[in-house]
C-alpha cells in the first residue's frame, strides 16, 4: 500500500495526475475470482499481498479525492459507490461523497448515502452521521417534510446512548420550537431529562425550564421543579432547589421559599453548602 500511495503521490507532484489517476486504478482493481467460486476469507488468507492491496481504505480515498479533481462527478460517483459495495468506507469518507452530492447538487441523493451510512455503522461511529444528516435536512426543508424529519430524529435516539444524547435532542427540540408545536418541544426536553448523561441533567433542566417559562409563563415552570427536586440526585437536587425557591420568592411566595430550603438543607453539608 505505501509503494502504491508514494508511487501516486510521486506523480501528483509532478502534475501527472492522469498518470497518478492509472496507477490508483490498477492499485484497487478487483482480482479475477479463480474457478467463478466466491472467495471467503480463509481462501484468502495465503494470497499474496499484492492481491489485497485493493482493500486498503486509503488508497481509495487517494483515488476519490483525485476523480474529484480531474474526473467526472459520474466517475466520481463510481468510485464512492465501489467502496460502499466493498464494506471500505468509514464515516469520514461517507460524510466526504455526500458533501461531494450536496455540492453538485444532488441533495436528496445526499440524504440516501446518509441513510445508507445510519444504517451502515453503529454507534458511537455514527453520531456525526446523524448529526450531519440531521443538520443538513432540517437546513434544507425548514419545516417543509416536518413528519419525516421527526420521523428521523425519532429513528436517530432510538438506540443513543446517554453519552450523545444531548445535542441529538437539543436540535429535535429546536425543530420543534422552530416549525413545530411548542408543546412538542416541552415533550423532548423532558424526555431528554432522562436519557442523558448524569453531567448533563442540570444543564438540560435549565433549559427547560427557561423554555417552559418563555413560553407558558414562571408559574409553568413549577411543576418541572417539583418534579425535579424529587427526583434527581441530592447534587443536582441542590442547585434547582436554590433556582426555585428564588423563582418563590420573586413571586412574593416566601412561605413557599422557605419550604423548599428548609427541604433541601435536609441533604446538604453545612460545612460545604453555605
Amino acid at each position: 500500500t505505501d509503494v502504491w500511495t508514494e508511487y501516486a503521490e510521486m506523480e501528483m507532484r509532478n502534475g501527472n495526475l492522469h498518470r497518478a489517476k492509472e496507477l490508483l486504478q490498477r492499485a484497487t482493481t478487483v482480482p479475477a475470482q479463480t474457478g467463478g467460486k466466491k472467495q471467503n476469507i480463509y481462501s484468502t488468507l495465503n494470497e499474496p499481498v499484492q492481491k489485497k492491496v485493493y482493500k486498503q481504505t486509503r488508497l481509495w480515498s487517494l483515488y476519490a479525492d483525485l476523480e474529484e479533481s480531474i474526473g467526472t462527478f459520474e466517475s466520481t460517483c463510481a468510485v464512492y459507490e465501489k467502496m460502499m459495495e466493498l464494506k471500505l468506507v468509514t464515516p469520514a469518507i461517507l460524510l466526504a461523497y455526500a458533501q461531494y452530492l450536496e455540492e453538485n447538487k444532488h441533495f436528496e441523493d445526499a440524504f440516501k448515502i446518509y441513510e445508507r451510512g445510519v444504517n451502515m455503522f453503529v454507534w458511537p461511529q455514527v453520531y456525526h452521521i446523524w448529526i450531519m444528516y440531521l443538520t443538513k435536512f432540517v437546513k434544507r426543508y425548514a419545516g417543509k417534510k416536518l413528519e419525516r424529519a421527526r420521523d428521523l430524529f425519532e429513528q436517530a435516539i432510538q438506540k443513543c446512548s446517554p453519552e450523545f444524547a444531548k445535542n441529538l435532542f437539543l436540535m429535535y427540540a429546536k425543530l420543534e420550537e422552530d416549525y413545530g408545536l411548542a408543546r412538542h418541544a416541552m415533550t423532548i426536553y423532558d424526555r431528554a431529562t432522562r436519557a442523558v448523561k448524569d453531567t448533563e441533567i442540570l444543564d438540560i433542566y435549565k433549559i427547560y425550564i427557561a423554555r417552559t417559562a418563555e413560553y407558558y409563563g414562571v408559574t409553568k415552570t413549577r411543576d418541572i421543579y417539583e418534579h425535579a427536586v424529587n427526583a434527581l440526585p441530592d447534587k443536582i437536587s441542590k442547585e434547582l432547589c436554590i433556582a426555585y425557591a428564588d423563582l418563590e420568592r420573586k413571586l412574593g411566595e416566601i412561605d413557599r421559599a422557605r419550604a423548599i430550603f428548609a427541604h433541601a438543607s435536609r441533604f446538604a453539608d453545612p460545612r460545604v453548602d453555605s
